[in-house]
């Protein structure tokens, strides 16, 4: 009974404090509050093996309540102009505070999750300019050994390098085979953010119409039959069994980690010799306030390769599918 008081008192001067701290009031907080709940948001999650969230976080809008704090709104007002009362935003505050998805920091909540509204992503776009361009011209420079390295690949006998260009300049080089190499060698974190003893990073960003948020380029992978199937693109929601597939065999998959491991030394240089600036629009941007250094760069980085693709199609040097989606199969092990 003792220690069923006990969180009670801390469960209650947890809420009054959140109540009244970060107070920011802005006669605008009524409509961003009222814009921010008819928005669609699309969630993401960089994550392998059974580390994932162990919660539903659409569940009583959580998400939403985690992109007002974003946007510096105020717990009254958000209480003021929703449906949520003083006991829901105390029960969304105890689960978000244990999964570390929230913070307090300077007497005020904050999420410690990537959230980007319309306006966040397309400053990152602009922002990602001069480190996109600069690895758009190196992939450039490095294309005959690409495409001399291809044509010693299985999958080559059959296929031609724009088939399957779009996979392997941008996935191969910049995504899904090179993504570990820039969290362990440019950000010096082999270990995810750790989140209620798993380890991930999470995103909440708006939604696109047509594709998905932002245009942002990623991998999906699913076993089928013992078969493991994969999507690169930003249009996945399509079934990926019934699609059909590309083959890359064990053989033809270490060449291409192989080719992912020469390019890396190149990309790792150019993040280096951009650190000061990417330091600098981390906190320009202000997620310097909310949160990490990693969890923000590595979905900057999304826009960076995606950008870094656009470009590199715009150029002719890849082609894109028509759906958005390059649907493969890699040999199981």
């Amino acid at each position: 009974m003792k220690n069923e008081m006990q969180k009670n008192i801390i469960l209650i001067t947890l809420t009054i404090f959140l109540f009244f701290s970060c107070k920011v009031n802005d006669k605008n907080n009524a409509q961003e509050i009222k814009r921010i709940f008819k928005t669609d948001y699309e969630h993401s999650l960089i994550s392998r093996g059974n580390n994932f969230n162990d919660f539903n976080p659409y569940k009583d809008s959580l998400d939403y309540f985690l992109i007002c704090l974003h946007h510096n709104i105020p717990i009254q007002e958000i209480i003021d102009n929703t449906s949520f009362t003083d006991e829901k935003i105390a029960n969304i505050e105890k689960i978000l505070l244990k999964k570390n998805w929230l913070k307090i920091e300077n007497d005020c909540p904050k999420p410690t999750i990537f959230i980007a509204d319309e306006k966040d992503g397309n400053y990152l776009y602009e922002k990602s300019f001069p480190i996109a361009q600069q690895i758009t011209s190196k992939i450039i420079d490095f294309l005959p050994k690409i495409k001399k390295d291809f044509s010693k690949l299985e999958l080559a006998k059959n296929d031609t390098f724009e088939k399957w260009s779009f996979l392997i300049l941008s996935n191969v080089l910049l995504d899904s085979w090179q993504i570990d190499n820039v969290e362990s060698e440019f950000l010096k974190a082999p270990v995810r953010p750790l989140r209620n003893n798993k380890n991930y990073y999470y995103s909440i960003m708006v939604s696109n119409s047509k594709t998905e948020s932002f245009g942002i380029f990623g991998n999906q992978d699913e076993e089928v039959d013992k078969k493991l199937m994969n999507i690169y693109g930003n249009n996945r929601t399509h079934d990926i069994s019934k699609q059909q597939q590309n083959y890359i065999n064990k053989s033809d998959n270490e060449k291409l980690v192989n080719l992912a491991n020469e390019f890396k030394p190149i990309l790792i240089n150019i993040l280096n010799e951009q650190k000061k600036y990417i330091r600098d629009i981390y906190i320009e941007s202000k997620y310097s306030e909310k949160i990490s250094f990693e969890e923000f760069f590595i979905w900057w980085y999304h826009f960076i390769y995606t950008d870094v693709t656009n470009k590199l199609s715009k150029k002719g040097y890849l082609t894109v599918p028509e759906d958005g989606n390059f649907y493969y199969e890699i040999e199981n092990e």
